[in-house]
């Protein structure tokens, strides 16, 4: 945690316990040669060995980091996915004595307790024998990073075992800066991986390919195109599925029941299939903020899944031709290949790792001070930071969510709700962006009402099973059902329920959903324009020239707008009808 120092004029005591700042202001305007100033978080016993492997993908880093964890027979492997951890989990379960192996996730835990434990991030233990942090680029991830950054910074274990591309060393080391034994061990790719000198037609591609698009639109429109050519060999793997769906998918492409797996980015953190080419249907994609390139860093990622070693011999990569509106760019395919070969470097963004407030680093006594101590907090880190490996994170995320939560504070339920409980759910891990941010706030009020004493319907917190509707409607329902695993494990009870009650709601989900996945890609279908039929690329509706024509007749009609809205817009004029009402614009959940 931050915490200030006090000034050499003050005792322990005069440090005011409602804020851990010497005043409410920046760093320079304490006193010159005072040595006070924030302090950034330390351990009290540092590793006594950090072990880097580095390396590009499929070069034995994480096996031979594994390894070393089961000759030590404790420890923990923690990764940025479930699918990993689940991965780790049934390798060691294999290698190690009955009970030896625990899993926990955010959406899961089997014996955690035990002497190793496979887990993502967030879930390590701050401290014991061996941690095995794979994937450790994602320190520079503007969402999880911190979590990166704090373990790495504060983890009390007796040796780190660090996993990561290469090009990330200069942001990892600085952060085990207290550790005097730190060996570095590079490792070189195992197996060849050529680039295909033509694209691949539908009609041309092999068994164990993987094929890459980067949206469930696209995936889908990709998928039905090669299930014309591969009837019932053809399979679909995106973020939307629930894990167990996910997990019964690969396994099937593993075994051999499938020729093709139709994925997004989701395949290139490190899951591992015996994929012998990877072709990429399209190269840009939607990263939040804008439609893009891929980085070549983004598309080495993907390009190293082919020629796994000892799987499948040496991989093939190229692009997909045929599916209408993808245009993929093979030379970013081809430079993508390179970075994964280990011969040249990505373009890895180098962000400085970021630390995440702790309720303890803030000083607010109230829930009513944590927008100011928040924003406080910032101002502090900035300074503390200023010559460091890490940067105060950005707090506006957590802001917003303690000003959606402020206005049910009211009344008996604020007076029954402490600070620590409204931290727990300001941190809650349910995703904010619109247009979650209802549920997470739906699942707030929930526990805050449960925790005054309130009656809470069971259905506010857990959805039904929908009995009919598209493969759509049953991943929101397990979606819902997992953030309402998450809350019940922090908040067990709320609405009469458990996370069990939960857990099996997803697991029902994900049962239909593997029944209803092969007649989802046949009837998907290429991306066509709603208005007159040709072929466009699956995140359109309609065609530019369309589009255009509509912007032409007057009502500007834009490109990506729903089909059924525009018939409508189009039925107004053809009737002269101007008296439609106007639609309300929605309201922000949470404020007022």
């Amino acid at each position: 945690m931050l915490r200030p120092r006090p000034l050499p004029h003050q005792t322990k005591d005069d440090v005011l316990p409602a804020s851990p700042y010497p005043r409410t202001v920046s760093g320079d305007e304490l006193p010159a040669g005072a040595g006070a100033g924030p302090a950034l978080p330390v351990r009290g016993t540092p590793p006594q060995r950090v072990v880097f492997h580095l390396g590009p993908t499929n070069s034995g880093k994480t096996h031979d980091a594994l390894a070393a964890l089961a000759a030590a027979g404790s420890g923990t492997y923690a990764a940025p996915l479930r699918q990993l951890a689940h991965e780790a989990y049934a390798r060691l379960s294999a290698q190690l004595p009955p009970g030896t192996v625990g899993l926990s996730t955010g959406e899961e835990q089997i014996d955690p307790t035990a002497p190793v434990l496979c887990c993502t991030v967030e879930k390590a233990p701050p401290r014991g024998g061996l941690l095995v942090l794979d994937e450790a680029h994602w320190v520079t991830d503007p969402d999880r990073g911190h979590t990166w950054a704090r373990l790495l910074l504060t983890g009390e274990y007796r040796e780190i075992r660090v996993i990561s591309a290469a090009e990330a060393r200069p942001v990892l080391e600085p952060l085990v800066a207290d550790v005097a034994d730190v060996e570095v061990v590079r490792h070189e790719r195992l197996s060849r991986l050529d680039v295909l000198r033509a694209p691949v037609r539908t009609s041309g591609v092999r068994p164990r390919t993987l094929v890459v698009a980067f949206s469930r639109k696209a995936v889908y429109a990709t998928a039905a195109v090669l299930e014309a050519v591969r009837p019932g060999r053809t399979g679909v793997l995106y973020g939307a599925l629930p894990p167990a769906t996910r997990r019964q998918v690969i396994d099937r492409f593993t075994r051999g029941e499938l020729d093709v797996l139709v994925t997004t980015d989701v395949i290139g953190h490190g899951i591992n299939v015996p994929a012998a080419t990877v072709l990429f249907a399209e190269t840009t994609k939607f990263d939040g903020v804008e439609r893009r390139p891929l980085r070549t860093w983004e598309a080495a990622q993907i390009a190293g899944r082919a020629g796994r070693y000892l799987l499948t011999g040496h991989g093939t990569v190229g692009v997909l031709a045929g599916v209408p509106g993808l245009r993929p760019d093979a030379a970013l395919v081809a430079a993508g290949a390179a970075v994964a070969r280990g011969t040249v470097a990505s373009d890895l963004p180098r962000r400085t790792p970021r630390l995440r407030p702790e309720l303890d680093d803030l000083g607010a006594l109230a829930p009513a001070d944590l927008p100011e101590a928040l924003a406080r907090w910032a101002r502090w880190a900035r300074t503390a930071t200023r010559h460091e490996a890490v940067t105060g994170d950005d707090v506006s995320g957590l802001v917003e969510r303690v000003e959606a939560l402020l206005p049910l504070l009211e009344g008996p339920v604020g007076e029954s709700t402490d600070l620590e409980t409204v931290w727990r759910l300001v941190t809650l891990p349910v995703d904010f962006e619109p247009p979650r941010r209802t549920r997470w706030l739906t699942l707030a009020r929930a526990a805050l009402l449960h925790g005054a004493g309130y009656r809470v319907p069971p259905q506010t917190v857990l959805p039904a099973l929908p009995r009919r509707g598209p493969v759509e409607d049953l991943e929101q329902a397990a979606a819902a059902a997992r953030d309402a695993a998450t809350l019940l494990r922090s908040f067990p009870g709320v609405a009469g329920l458990t996370a069990g009650d939960a857990a099996r709601l997803e697991q029902r989900c994900a049962a239909r959903i593997t029944e209803l996945l092969p007649g989802a890609i046949t009837a998907a279908g290429p991306g066509r324009c709603a208005d007159c039929g040709v072929p466009v690329a699956p995140r359109f509706p309609t065609c530019r020239a369309c589009a255009a024509r509509g912007s032409r007749r007057g009502t500007p009609v834009r490109r990506g707008a729903a089909p059924a809205r525009r018939r409508e817009d189009a039925g107004r004029r053809r009737s002269g009808r101007t008296d439609a009402p106007r639609r309300a614009t929605p309201r922000r959940a949470g404020r007022g």
